[in-house]
């Protein structure tokens, strides 16, 4: 009976063991997902996903580098294809990779001149050198970007817990060695993952130096079969190794360095695939994110081809694929706020520069314009920013690096009609006496020698207040008879000789990101003189003006455009006023003022066509005028420097002098390709050399303007040709780089 029994056990066991094994056999296995770094070319593992989808194919793990864990990490917070595609294509690609941010962020003495450098180069006193730097720009775009759509799981620490277990890989810069992420905070961890080499500067995190995962581990097979999968789908949008004909640009370089590596380790890694996915990627390079839609469809394509046929029974599932319902809150309350990484700048410079305080509240919106300000402040290399609940407390975190270096050089050039070829040599240094100092010192060669000192203590909101001194000179061929009808000139050109010297102390209220308030008080030493006058064999200086003035001077200045040089909307506002009490020839002299007002408004009509309306009016105050403080007008440049020089395209500069005058343009702009722009502009022009502008004296002028633009590394190239019928005289411009 005993061995009756025991015989019965073991069969019972067999069976029961059989049909575990035959239930094993038969389950679903555990699927495993990689996907590849490869720049803009992983927008393809989106149709990828799409696919998979379409078929009922649901990873049950996630493994990516560079753009792979980008887009890995979003279909394993919850997010649907269908949802990253749309997020992907609201992505601002050139604002990412060049860390681009709004205009309004900026200083204001930026924003007020305007870009000047080609490039700037980082300074050390110790060392007594410049130094070149680790990146083209920081990766603080592209960790905010993140940081918003990954919000749903900002709570998660360990990524097992995520909708899709996940892990991304990095780059150990200083070891060369390999970094797994799967914990910690998902924005960083991805962020470390997709630092293009030389693109982005490396990130320090946990005393690790990371850089693109892609250059140790590109395609992180074997980690997703770490992770437990069964069955390894692999999406691949790696290139190739190129030839010595196909190395052509800089992304193309960065495309090899990281090609050499992975492609010895490929073979062995396609081995462990059960399905490689590899999409069409010919002719698409790293920073081609505008293929996004090609490369989403190259995507599908490759996946529907390689499914097709399988057998899919066994890797099917009645998982249904949902939206992530996420809405961003309206506004947050934080029980407290942790910051770590500060050293020079105090937590109350920080939080006011934000605008937030624990406990209260605060719109989503302002909490991001708060973060934007902060990085406005290029105080700052890296500001991560996490929500966190900790014992129902809503946690605010903030991990600063405060930027290694406070000194730059920049170098620029530029060519226009006024100062012909010029180059300029630039000084930056912040934190002299203060956290919030800036010296700026400008060196300018060219025909003439010009420089711009400029010493600022920014108190943000608070009264800020600054220093200038500057040494600005040209000389350009005019008409003599139409500027100077009163000195019986016989020659009918001369040469217009301007020297001004200006030093000024002001203070400066700031009212928000586009509007200041400023009063101060300056002098100036004023010279205008020509070589060549009636009267005389020889050449000789005749000096219209050499004086020294001393006054006050205001402005109000209201600037929301979004660029410089090209806006596509915005305002621009300023009014201006100078009031001279005092000079060194006292002999005739009497206090005068001088008014100029300056407005226009860019709007874009559609994708292709801006307009931009503008009005701008001048007047000389005084019971008598002379020649170095009147208005002079012409030309297409910005003057800066120099309070009584006034743009009027259709004529050449310094055509017209004016006691009081008023301008109104109307310029169309039309965006043909990328960065070129044709524009067709109308102008009117009422001047007077007397006290009345509407008097019978005054005169009309109305002219057409038609130009290419071009944005270039360098600068804008401006050409520009002008006509005003009434004169029946044309005028063309040629202008290249940054106006300084």
């Amino acid at each position: 009976m005993k061995k009756i029994f025991i015989v019965l056990m073991f069969f019972l066991f067999f069976q029961v063991s059989g049909q575990k094994n035959d239930s094993l056999f038969s389950s679903k296995p555990k699927i495993g997902l990689v996907l590849s770094g490869g720049g803009a070319k992983g927008l393809a593992h989106i149709g990828v996903l799409k696919t998979l989808e379409k078929y009922h194919i649901h990873p049950d793990v996630i493994g990516g580098t560079s753009m792979g864990a980008i887009v890995g990490s979003l279909y394993a917070a919850g997010y649907s294809a269908r949802q990253i595609d749309s997020i992907f294509h609201t992505m601002d690609f050139d604002a990412i990779l060049y860390n681009k941010y709004s205009r309004k962020y900026q200083h204001y003495f930026k924003k007020e001149h305007g870009k000047k450098f080609v490039f700037g180069i980082p300074f050390s006193f110790k060392k007594m050198s410049i130094q070149l730097p680790s990146g083209l720009s920081d990766s603080q775009k592209m960790f905010n970007v993140l940081a918003e759509n990954l919000q749903p799981v900002s709570n998660i620490e360990d990524f097992s817990r995520l909708k899709i277990p996940f892990i991304c890989i990095s780059t150990d810069i200083a070891s060369g060695e390999q970094v797994l992420f799967n914990q910690g905070y998902l924005p960083v961890a991805v962020t470390a993952s997709a630092l293009l080499p030389s693109v982005y500067k490396p990130l320090e995190i946990n005393n690790h130096l990371l850089i693109d995962g892609g250059i140790v581990n590109n395609y992180p097979v074997n980690e997703v079969r770490d992770l437990g999968a069964d069955f390894i789908i692999g999406s691949d949008v790696q290139g190739k190794i190129l030839t010595k004909k196909e190395i052509t640009d800089l992304p193309a370089i960065m495309d090899q360095i990281v090609s050499f590596g992975m492609y010895k380790e490929m073979p062995a890694k396609r081995l462990m695939l059960d399905l490689n996915i590899k999409p069409d990627i010919s002719g698409i390079g790293l920073t081609d994110f505008e293929k996004i839609d090609s490369l989403i469809k190259r995507g599908e394509r490759a996946a529907e081809n390689k499914i097709k046929s399988l057998d899919l029974t066994k890797i099917q599932s009645d998982y249904e694929v949902k939206d992530l319902h996420y809405k961003k809150p309206d506004s947050l309350l934080f029980d407290e706020i942790i910051i770590q990484g500060q050293k020079k700048f105090k937590r109350d410079y920080i939080l006011g520069k934000i605008d937030i305080r624990p406990h209260q509240k605060i719109s989503y919106h302002d909490f991001m314009e708060g973060i934007n300000n902060l990085i406005g402040t290029e105080n700052f290399e890296k500001i991560h920013y996490r929500f966190l609940q900790k014992n129902h407390r809503n946690i605010l975190s903030i991990n600063l690096k405060e930027a290694r270096h406070k000194s730059y050089v920049n170098l620029g050039f530029h060519y226009n009609d006024l100062y012909k070829i010029n180059v300029i040599g630039n000084f930056e240094n912040k934190h002299i006496f203060t956290n919030n100092d800036l010296l700026s010192i400008d060196v300018i060669g060219g025909n003439y020698f010009r420089y711009n000192i400029d010493y600022i203590i920014d108190n943000g909101f608070s009264l800020t207040w600054g220093l200038h001194s500057g040494l600005h000179r040209f000389s350009h061929r005019v008409d003599a008879k139409a500027l100077f009808s009163q000195e019986n000139f016989s020659i009918n050109k001369l040469d217009f000789n301007y020297i001004s010297f200006a030093n000024k102390l002001y203070f400066q209220g700031n009212l928000s990101h586009f509007f200041y308030l400023r009063v101060g008080v300056q002098h100036q030493y004023k010279r205008l003189y020509t070589d060549v006058f009636s009267g005389s064999e020889q050449s000789e200086a005749f000096d219209f003006a050499n004086k020294h003035y001393f006054g006050n001077y205001a402005s109000v200045n209201f600037d929301n455009r979004d660029d410089y040089d090209f806006p596509t909307k915005g305002w621009f506002f300023q009014f201006k006023w100078n009031y001279y009490w005092l000079t060194s020839d006292k002999t005739s002299f009497q206090p005068f003022s001088l008014y100029l007002f300056d407005l226009n408004k860019t709007l874009r009509i559609n994708k292709l066509w801006l307009i931009q309306p503008g009005i701008k009016a001048g007047i000389h105050y005084s019971k008598s005028h002379s020649y170095e403080n009147m208005f002079y007008l012409g030309g297409l440049n910005n003057y800066n420097n120099f309070d009584n020089l006034v743009a009027f395209a259709p004529v050449d500069l310094l055509s017209v002098n004016a006691l009081k005058f008023a301008s109104f343009s109307f310029a169309n702009y039309l965006n043909i390709h990328k960065n070129h722009y044709f524009s067709f502009s109308t102008h009117l022009l009422r001047y007077n050399q007397c006290d009345d502008l509407w008097s019978t004296d005054s005169k009309n002028l109305f002219g057409y303007n038609l130009g290419y633009y071009l944005k270039s590394f360098l600068g804008p190239l401006k050409l520009n040709w002008g006509y005003v019928p009434k004169l029946k005289k044309s005028y063309f411009s040629v202008g290249l780089g940054y106006d300084f």
